[in-house]
């Protein structure tokens, strides 16, 4: 077996090995040996089967199984040689032409990726001395929290006003019906869809369209589906669709208190900021840990 080192970049090591043909074909020589006199073959008596018969039979899976304990065994002992100790467990890649491996014609020849342990000097844990950061939440942090919260809870109030436009971020209630060539399509109609101007939930282009529309307007709006657009039929299509506007909201205000804690699933305020205020504390004691770990590597 030879090993050779191919790579060696700070804790990264490419290490390639070979076994030679000679080696593998012994190897398959004295495994037909050892089973001719227990194979049975139809035609021949039993234990009476010649070698080469045997071997033309079972001599590739006989060299798989070869190659497959010469890989465990090889792996390890190159590493022995090398003198390296992995990290973690190595990435092996053949390099020769398995078929002619197999074939007994060709060197078992692969290469071993690996992060090795950095060497160091053992020191005594007394003498260590490691600051553990402590942090607790502030009622800034909680606060924070609770708006970041209430931001992704949002709600929507119908519009008020004489002449109510729709307009980014608000929310619109419509029906649409899609059509390809004027033919309504699979999917492509929905009654009382809830749809955010600027969300980017709808195909591109169309909530653009629906800035300035009023409540029981009807207007068509003209997209094209994306080139990569998951429905392979409509991929780069263009299509139309006759939307209805039924309802136009605007986002409502971020009212923090007990009506939107219940809202959430919490019976009170107190026991949503007590919860946020359990959950940061516990993100900064992970957080804390980690720094002390880092500080003890």
């Amino acid at each position: 077996m030879q090993v050779v080192e191919k790579s060696n970049e700070g804790l990264s090591r490419v290490i390639a090995v070979t076994i030679p043909v000679a080696e593998l074909n012994e190897k398959l020589e004295a495994r037909v040996k050892e089973v001719a006199p227990q194979v049975k073959l139809k035609g021949f008596r039993p234990g009476k089967v010649p070698v080469a018969h045997v071997k033309k039979t079972f001599g590739r899976e006989f060299m798989g199984e070869i190659i497959n304990a010469e890989l465990n065994e090889s792996s390890q002992k190159a590493l022995d040689e090398a003198k390296v100790r992995p990290a973690a467990p190595a990435e092996m890649k053949l390099t020769s032409d398995m078929d002619k491996v197999i074939a007994g014609q060709e060197d078992l020849s692969y290469e071993m990726a690996l992060e090795i342990m950095p060497d160091f000097t053992p020191v005594d844990p007394k003498t260590l001395k490691l600051e553990r950061p402590t942090y607790e939440a502030s009622d800034a942090d909680l606060d924070e929290a609770l708006t970041e919260l209430a931001g992704q809870a949002k709600t929507y109030e119908d519009k008020k006003g004489k002449t109510v436009k729709a307009a980014e971020g608000d929310q619109l209630t419509i029906d649409f019906l899609g059509k390809l060539d004027g033919e309504p399509f699979e999917g492509g109609a929905a009654e009382d869809a809830d749809l955010v101007i600027g969300s980017g939930r709808f195909i591109p282009g169309f909530e653009e369209q629906l800035t300035g529309a009023k409540v029981g307007e009807e207007k068509t709006i003209e997209v094209t589906f994306p080139a990569e657009y998951q429905a392979a039929h409509l991929a780069g299509k263009l299509a139309t669709f006759d939307v209805k506007v039924k309802a136009i909201k605007a986002e409502a205000e971020a009212k923090i208190d007990e009506e939107f804690a219940t809202r959430i699933g919490l019976e009170s305020l107190d026991k949503l900021k007590e919860l946020l205020s359990q959950n940061l504390n516990q993100q900064y004691a992970g957080a804390a840990r980690f720094k002390l770990k880092r500080a003890l590597l």
